[in-house]
């Protein structure tokens, strides 16, 4: 489920991404910065609030590179009382420009929470940690 969300954000499908979140999940974006010394949070949003800004994003200017997330799950720790696990991993995203070129784009870490929601597991809470904080292009 890790892997499959960010084989969707790849591919653009932002449906079925956010499909992955409860509907009272929550998405946050968080950075830390050292010359103000603390965290900076980027995105706060419900899921709700995730689905209408990923739907508006094709009305904006794109840049035109693939991206490709590669993930490593570094720790599971399930809670059998509540049908619940904490997951941590770790990501990088590899921009290639329609050149060819690929560079490293981005590096960070996927705190999750997740909870059983029948036979499968939904996100409630993805908090990304990006440890890149300048990007040379828009994403």
């Amino acid at each position: 489920m890790i892997s499959s969300s960010a084989k969707f954000l790849d591919e653009g499908n932002y449906a079925q991404f956010t499909e992955l979140f409860l509907e009272n999940g929550r998405y946050l974006l968080v950075a830390r910065s050292d010359e103000i010394g603390r965290d900076m949070t980027w995105l706060d949003m419900s899921r709700d609030e995730l689905v209408a800004l990923l739907e508006e994003s094709h009305q904006h200017v794109h840049d035109l590179a693939e991206r490709m997330h590669i993930v490593s799950v570094d720790q599971i720790l399930l809670s059998g009382l509540d049908n619940s696990a904490q997951v941590q991993s770790s990501f990088a995203v590899f921009r290639t420009d329609t050149a060819g070129n690929t560079q490293v784009y981005a590096v960070g870490r996927y705190c999750d929470n997740l909870e059983r929601d029948g036979k499968d597991w939904r996100i409630k809470e993805r908090c990304v940690n990006v440890q890149t904080r300048m990007f040379r292009t828009p994403t």
